[in-house]
């Protein structure tokens, strides 16, 4: 085996590290893509029963601005999830561009990594926001807190 490939298995060998990061980073994007679609197809529903629906307006616009709070929280964690798989394909980049030019890309490829893992830790945040706002909003959770004052 020539030394060429041994450099080039080190550097697959590296890569590998990220890549199951960006594994990770896509599975959530998945699950965030899911929420924000059953919240839309949820938003649809009440929005077309707040004209049918007189006299309970204001609960089902309640729902609807809990759901639209949901929905901006998951639109900030899709965000940072994407900016992070961005930012991880790119350390798999510079992790090879490193190698064949020959380049010093250790500082950059360090700061893009500690960036991409602090996007990810950012969608996580917002992604337990979102399912704190919703499980706060459902009615037995607004009953739960009523009896517990009273």
């Amino acid at each position: 085996m020539t030394p060429l490939f041994g450099d080039i298995s080190n550097i697959i060998s590296l890569a590998i590290t990220p890549s199951f990061l960006l594994l990770g980073a896509m599975m959530q994007l998945r699950v965030l893509h899911n929420r924000l679609a059953r919240i839309i197809d949820h938003c649809r529903t009440l929005e077309s029963r707040i004209s049918s629906h007189r006299g309970i307006e204001s609960v089902l616009m309640h729902q609807l601005s809990v759901l639209y709070r949901r929905m901006n929280a998951i639109h900030r964690a899709i965000g940072f999830s994407t900016g992070c798989v961005i930012l991880v394909c790119s350390v798999i980049v510079a992790l090879f561009t490193d190698d064949v030019f020959n380049m010093q890309l250790d500082s950059l490829i360090a700061f893009l990594f500690v960036t991409a893992m602090l996007m990810l830790i950012a969608s996580f945040s917002l992604f337990l926001h979102e399912i704190f706002v919703a499980t706060h909003s459902l009615p037995a959770t607004a009953l739960h807190r009523s009896h517990r004052r009273g």
